[in-house]
């Protein structure tokens, strides 16, 4: 054996002993990670090609650069023009394929937006807004339409609505038809609509409650458009504003248990009655009856108050007493277990009273708001906010609203244009003979915050209650 063989296998012997030695095997250490991967899949390949004429195939296959998975794509996928049979969407390794049900139109440009179903396997990055088109022409179809969705009652938005595009004029094609052409609305209340053909379109939105895309219930918040929009190379934006015809059901009817009786509650803000409020007893069930009788109102632990009245609300489910209270005085109200009954028969178990104080004027404070530009001919109302309900409503004859008393605490501003003057909001009507728009609530870029026996003061600059009014006959 010559010297450098000598020494190579030397070496060699040495490495191998060392690997065995010590712990008596070997770890095999993996190399350490890189940055986690960050970016969403990248769509290689398609079959037909993104962007194909002449088109005739109903199953389209997408290739990605790595392994994707679909998320939800029954509801994330919109396919258009909408179809009437679902298609069938599936993914598997890194391949996403679309089969059409229902037979191709001829000369149609399709286009279908993922929204964001698409995300690769193992960091579920998102791959946002993907489309993919074809025709079944000579040519795609380039035409595009946008628009915004605003709340009528609330000047919000509603990123759970879609806008819908009909062919027909038909007023009962909503509930009837599926629309032609669907597109999701965003945060901000904003659509668009691509690779639309030219032709007039008629304009719609809608939160679709129960997933068919269709007006069938008046709890659906709704929008349409007045008159058709024609569609070309360059048409403008339109404004639509929803509402809904009917409140929205609640989730599920509590039960009352026989065992506790007839359950009461009051708007007794810690023992205390608001000055400016009525005096409510507030029940689970409608009051069937009630009598005056079996009901005492004392005042100061010794004066029996005789001129007061009770009055059941018009969903029988609140007794409103009326009487002339005195700010700081204090009062006992003796309810008699026979006083009342609720629909199921249901009467109180025992004898119940409650001890309460109004509160004094000066638990109050003033308030004045100024409007440096203010168009009174739209009739508007002020509206006051506390937690999104509306605690006050106030129609505006002047630029100033100012009252002595009003209810500490901190509250959004908005403007109700009240068209018919009746000082709330009213819904729109599509059905109705001509068509009615709903009435429009601005949010004001304001709040305020009353603190008691404090003068508080607000001035809302120009462009702060301006509105559009859509045509609302």
């Amino acid at each position: 054996m010559t010297a450098g063989r000598i020494i190579s296998f030397l070496v060699i012997s040495a490495l191998f002993i060392g690997l065995f030695s010590g712990s008596g095997c070997a770890n095999i250490v993996p190399p350490s990670g890189g940055p986690r991967d960050s970016l969403p899949p990248v769509a290689v390949s398609s079959v037909p090609k993104d962007s194909a004429t002449m088109v005739k195939e109903q199953k389209i296959t997408i290739t990605f650069d790595e392994f994707v998975e679909l998320k939800e794509p029954n509801q994330k996928v919109i396919i258009s023009p909408y179809p009437v049979k679902d298609a069938v969407i599936e993914s598997k390794l890194r391949t996403v394929t679309v089969r059409l049900k229902d037979s191709l139109l001829p000369n149609t440009t399709y286009n279908i937006n993922f929204g964001d179903a698409i995300v690769d396997l193992n960091e579920g990055n998102i791959l946002k807004n993907f489309q993919y088109s074809f025709s079944t022409g000579a040519a795609i179809d380039s035409n595009e339409l946008s628009g915004k969705v605003i709340l009528a009652e609330t000047g919000k938005t509603d990123s759970t609505m879609f806008a819908l595009l009909y062919r027909k004029e038909e007023d009962s094609t909503v509930y009837k038809e599926k629309p032609m052409y669907v597109a999701r609305v965003d945060g901000q209340g904003n659509f668009r609509f691509n690779n639309l053909p030219a032709g007039n379109f008629y304009v719609y939105a809608l939160r679709d409650e129960d997933g068919n895309k269709k007006y069938t219930q008046g709890i659906e918040q709704f929008a349409f458009l007045d008159s058709t929009i024609t569609v070309s190379t360059n048409t403008p934006a339109v404004q639509l504003y929803a509402f809904a015809t009917e409140k929205e059901r609640p989730k599920g009817t509590a039960t009352q248990d026989n065992k506790r009786g007839l359950i009461v509650s009051s708007n007794l803000e810690s023992g205390a009655l608001d000055l400016l409020d009525t005096f409510r007893l507030l029940y689970n069930k409608p009051i069937r009856s009630y009598d005056l009788s079996k009901i005492r109102l004392q005042q100061d632990s010794t004066q029996l108050i005789t001129n007061f009245t009770i009055v059941n609300d018009s969903l029988r489910k609140q007794l409103l007493l009326n009487y002339a209270w005195k700010p700081g005085g204090t009062y006992r109200l003796f309810l008699d277990k026979e006083y009342a009954a609720d629909t199921s028969g249901l009467k109180s178990l025992k004898n119940d009273t409650l001890s309460f104080r109004v509160k004094t004027e000066k638990e109050y404070g003033t308030i004045r708001i100024r409007f440096t530009e203010l168009d009174t001919s739209a009739h508007p109302v002020l509206l006051f906010y506390n937690n999104d309900d509306i605690v006050g409503r106030y129609p505006l004859t002047a630029k100033e609203f100012y009252r002595a008393q009003f209810k500490p605490g901190s509250y959004k501003l908005g403007l109700l244009f009240d068209t018919n003057r009746n000082g709330v909001w009213d819904p729109g009507n599509y059905f109705a003979k001509p068509k009615l728009q709903p009435e429009l609530v601005q949010p004001l870029n304001y709040s305020i915050t009353v603190k008691e026996n404090w003068d508080n003061e607000l001035v809302i600059e120009p462009g702060k209650a301006q509105a559009k009014t859509p045509n609302r006959q």
